[in-house]
């Protein structure tokens, strides 16, 4: 009864391992997602990437498997809009776009660089997705678009 339980218990701390990213308020998520990247050890966080629309997975993994572990079209973290990153005055808003669309748009320093991002989600299938990501700030880009590599 004891190697069952244990063995029970093994199952369950794996499978929560592997549960998908539930977003229950894209407003909350982003905020965290800032909040880890203007930790202190925030060279370690990575957010989840289980998060996107169908879809944005796609041209994320298109991407990734065309590159061959090089660099491909997304040349840089698109959460702090470089390749490097110092992030403060974090600000995050959220405007509803109807019943399954929130825009949320984050505000911040990135080494003293104003930046602002925008994140569009969509809700399908009872969960909040990402679905596009724009910096509205000069150089302007749209994630889906890099992705693509029309630019």
């Amino acid at each position: 009864m004891k190697k069952t339980s244990s063995v029970l218990a093994a199952l369950l701390f794996s499978s929560s391992l592997f549960a998908a990213t539930k977003i229950d308020d894209p407003k909350a998520f982003i905020t965290e997602v800032y909040r880890r990247y203007s930790a202190p050890k925030s060279r370690d966080y990575s957010p989840p990437d289980d998060i996107y629309t169908a879809r944005l997975a796609k041209l994320l993994r298109d991407d990734r498997q065309k590159a061959k572990g090089e660099v491909g079209c997304l040349e840089f973290d698109y959460w702090v809009d470089g390749q490097d990153f110092m992030i403060s005055r974090v600000t995050v808003a959220s405007a509803d776009e109807g019943p399954d669309r929130k825009t949320v748009v984050a505000k911040f320093l990135n080494f003293d660089k104003p930046r602002e991002i925008h994140y569009d989600f969509r809700r399908m299938g009872g969960r909040w997705l990402l679905d596009d990501v724009r910096s509205t700030l000069d150089p302007t880009w749209t994630l889906s678009a890099i992705l693509k590599c029309t630019l």
